[in-house]
């Protein structure tokens, strides 16, 4: 199958959720063998560039099985292809886009209320052409099919890559382990206001008001910490790690932390957390609906607490710093999720199967 990978930022070893998810997702197509063009920053060795000229462009799209479009918050140029007079030039290959969020994720990054909703009336129109819909949860193909009228749409949920996150990888020095110690890590970019830290930094503090600053520990891993705002001395940061520094990081700890305010984080699919499960952490996290799925395949749903509630959150990393072999089941029982369902061959074979269908329906 050629393939023409579109709005697609490949950057090696990259630190993001989405970074990530671009490298895996053309690492896996490649070893399905099939042939995939980038148009976008980075190139990968494996893959081929699309022409930069606008001819020369047109005739390598005319080439392709699928053109392929990472979609964000806003419909990107190459959307336009979906639908004519541009679907005709391009020789009408099959259009498939990729949902990562939804179109009022944009009010994070400072968009207006009038800009958001040009993007969702943007994607209606051009979704007409769209063939497929591939979504990173539930939540989010929901609002991809009712709100946005593309009428074929398949969930797949982001994993991680259990050859690279194991619990067996030699752990980072930095971080001090002890037998009574439970170290929790977060990882992230702090600037999205997603995230939620008034949650952790309320339980950090109230574990350190109840003198358990020895048994909890939080390590946070990512960059621009100064949105977080001040935080106890219970909480370390160590800034931005290179991504295959990761498993290394996640080795030494014990707990992985997700934590989401109600809104955009809703329809999200947190690398993280599949990050987490593989390097064996015992997960806890908010009431993210993807989150809540994950919990109850693991019949683990005393690890999700409110958004709201710092002190459900000190409870529960207190009791689980009382009971390491406890932390250790669940993390395990995480990690044989992972490599049953949550990993990207999954994702890949998934949605290149689905791919395939459509094109045989079309011959």
């Amino acid at each position: 199958m050629r393939i023409a990978y579109t709005n697609a930022f490949y950057r090696q070893n990259s630190t993001d959720g989405g970074g990530t998810h671009v490298a895996q997702f053309i690492n896996n197509a490649v070893s399905l063998q099939h042939e995939l063009w980038l148009w976008g920053e980075g190139r990968h060795p494996a893959t081929h560039p699309i022409p930069a000229t606008r001819i020369g462009k047109l005739r390598a799209l005319r080439n392709m099985d699928v053109v392929y479009t990472r979609v964000e918050d806003r419909v990107p140029d190459c959307g336009r292809w979906a639908v004519a007079p541009y679907r005709q030039l391009i020789g009408s290959p099959l259009i498939v886009w990729e949902f990562n969020t939804v179109p009022e994720f944009g009010a994070l990054l400072g968009r207006t209320e009038r800009e958001i909703q040009s993007a969702i009336q943007a994607f209606k129109r051009y979704g007409r052409g769209c063939d497929l819909a591939i979504c990173v949860s539930r939540e989010l193909a929901a609002y991809v099919k009712e709100k946005l009228g593309i009428r074929r749409v398949l969930v797949v949920p982001n994993g991680s890559d259990p050859k690279l996150f194991r619990p067996d990888v030699e752990p980072v020095r930095r971080v001090q382990r002890h037998t009574r110690q439970l170290n929790v890590v977060w990882i992230g970019s702090a600037y999205l206001s997603w995230h939620n830290f008034d949650l952790l930094g309320g339980a950090a503090r109230i574990l350190w008001e109840r003198c358990e600053r020895a048994q909890v520990v939080f390590h946070i891993i990512g960059q621009d910490f100064r949105f977080m705002g001040d935080m106890p001395p219970n909480v370390h940061y160590y800034g931005r790690q290179a991504y295959e520094t990761l498993p290394r990081w996640l080795a030494a700890m014990d707990v992985g932390l997700c934590s989401y305010r109600p809104g955009p984080g809703d329809f999200s699919s947190p690398v993280k957390v599949f990050d987490y499960m593989a390097s064996g952490l015992m997960v806890v996290g908010s009431f993210q609906p993807q989150l809540r799925e994950i919990f109850d395949k693991l019949e683990q749903p005393d690890l999700l607490v409110s958004h709201d509630d710092p002190v459900a959150l000190a409870d529960v990393l207190a009791k689980a710093a009382q009971d390491p072999e406890r932390v250790r089941r669940r993390g395990h029982a995480g990690r044989q999720l992972v490599l049953e369902y949550y990993n990207w061959q999954r994702a890949a074979r998934d949605t290149f199967r689905e791919i395939e269908i459509i094109l045989k329906e079309r011959n």
